[in-house]
């Protein structure tokens, strides 16, 4: 088999591997948002809030989720099947669909085990550090809705990348200030 093959199923079986642990910990104790107004404070971008962190609250994600790994499984049969090996493009009908599957679940939640943000479980022991990032004139979601402006985008960095999503209201951002530090995870 080709080695471009290999690498594809490699990164399927990594998001094979996120969706699943986020559907675990998806209905386990979640310590935040627990109220509709903090639910309606937290955005993973700046037009959307976020949805419960439930599976029938993240229900549209999932299907999404799962019907984008199924395309991205049958393009690497008919790779495999076809010997289209050569082709350039083909890996690239893989390729773009794969930068997306992050943003398909709208869900930020903390946790027992950690924090949950979009498709992406991180655990407290892989969390290293949070800044809270204002949203102001220089930043990239500056503009994009009234709600978010000169307010702050939380920023996890974990080991393997950074999780982020936008907070409106002060309140809940000193709760989660207060939640991560009794986590042992400072702000850098």
């Amino acid at each position: 088999m080709n080695v471009m093959i290999w690498i594809f199923i490699a990164i399927l079986i990594y998001y094979v591997y996120r969706i699943t642990q986020v559907l675990i910990r998806l209905d386990q104790s979640v310590i935040l948002p627990a109220t509709v107004e903090e639910l309606k404070s937290i955005r993973k971008e700046p037009q959307k809030t976020v949805k419960p962190p439930s599976y029938s609250g993240q229900k549209t994600g999932i299907i999404f989720y799962i019907l984008l790994l199924l395309y991205i499984t049958g393009m690497l049969i008919l790779i495999w099947q076809v010997q289209f090996a050569d082709s350039v493009m083909l890996y690239f009908l893989i390729l773009l669909p794969v930068l997306r599957l992050s943003d398909f679940l709208n869900l930020f939640a903390v946790t027992e085990a950690g924090v949950l943000c979009g498709a992406r479980f991180a655990s407290w022991k892989s969390i290293q550090s949070y800044t809270f990032v204002p949203i102001d004139i220089n930043h990239r979601y500056y503009g994009h809705s009234k709600v978010v402006n000169d307010k702050h985008e939380l920023r996890i960095k974990t080991r393997l990348g950074t999780l982020s999503c936008i907070i409106t209201n002060e309140d809940l951002k000193a709760k989660l200030e207060k939640l991560l530090n009794a986590k042992e995870v400072y702000g850098g």
